[in-house]
């Protein structure tokens, strides 16, 4: 009898875990997450940055209308686009000028998807005279086209490095005047180790600056600036390869149409 009462409490015992185990398997385990993709992480910046946008050219390749509204669906809110730079191999014209050829599709799918735009263009110029060449294409470019975000003059060219600080920090504020004159929001962009061919100081202090510094860190540098470019190989769901990020504290579109600078001015 003892036997039978221990053998009953053994087979509930087994009957009990086979149910368990039993419930266990039959159980549906709940579905992964979606896969949603997301802006990177930018290290050295507190908490969630209002604004991440990329900046593309040429070197990006084709980037259709519907890659554009899987770069907005990432989170990204707007591009900077390539405009003009300097390529005999490129270039139709003796100075060896060129508009960036994905420029105007760019732009449109870009503003089509739903993304603020802005513009920059890559400078060689060493005299007024270059850099007004330069600007003039700048300006067929851009006729007719709405900007919500800056007008950028990159200042980073080796080729510049020969002229004294002096003589490109006043180049570079002539651009930046000239970018004004226009009627639009003028930025000016480099990279920390460059800034140091500038009189960054009183640029910083007249101009927008857009920092190119790539080391993980949020800059500390010795000036202010409102937008950091923080890597050069970023991954965005729509365009193939690498592409520049950036993000700033600033709300361009809102500065930029409260103080009407989204189009040429008429007769700049």
């Amino acid at each position: 009898m003892r036997w039978k009462v221990m053998l009953d409490f053994l087979r509930d015992i087994f009957s009990a875990l086979s149910r368990a185990a039993g419930d266990s398997a039959d159980k549906e385990e709940p579905a992964p997450a979606p896969d949603v993709p997301t802006v990177d992480t930018v290290t050295g910046w507190a908490g969630e940055p209002p604004y991440r946008y990329l900046d593309v050219s040429r070197y990006q390749g084709k980037i259709t209308l519907d890659g554009w509204k899987q770069v907005k669906a990432a989170g990204y809110k707007g591009a900077m686009l390539k405009t003009v730079s300097t390529n005999r191999k490129l270039s139709k014209r003796a100075d060896g000028l060129y508009i960036d050829p994905t420029f105007e599709t760019n732009y449109r799918n870009a503003k089509a998807a739903g993304l603020d735009v802005g513009v920059y263009y890559y400078t060689y110029a060493t005299s007024e005279a270059m850099a007004d060449a330069e600007l003039a294409l700048v300006r067929e470019a851009v006729r007719g086209k709405e900007l919500t975000m800056p007008l950028a003059v990159d200042v980073e060219e080796n080729e510049l490095k020969p002229m004294t600080t002096l003589d490109l920090t006043n180049l570079t504020a002539y651009a930046l005047e000239q970018v004004e004159k226009m009627g639009f929001y003028a930025q000016l962009y480099t990279y920390t180790g460059y800034s140091y061919e500038l009189d960054m100081g009183r640029l910083a202090n007249r101009w927008d600056v857009w920092l190119a510094d790539y080391t993980g860190k949020t800059p500390a540098v010795g000036y202010h600036y409102n937008a950091h470019q923080h890597t050069s190989k970023g991954r965005v769901p729509g365009i193939s390869g690498n592409v520049d990020l950036n993000v700033t504290e600033l709300n361009y579109p809102k500065i930029i149409r409260k103080k009407g600078l989204t189009r040429l001015r008429e007769g700049a």
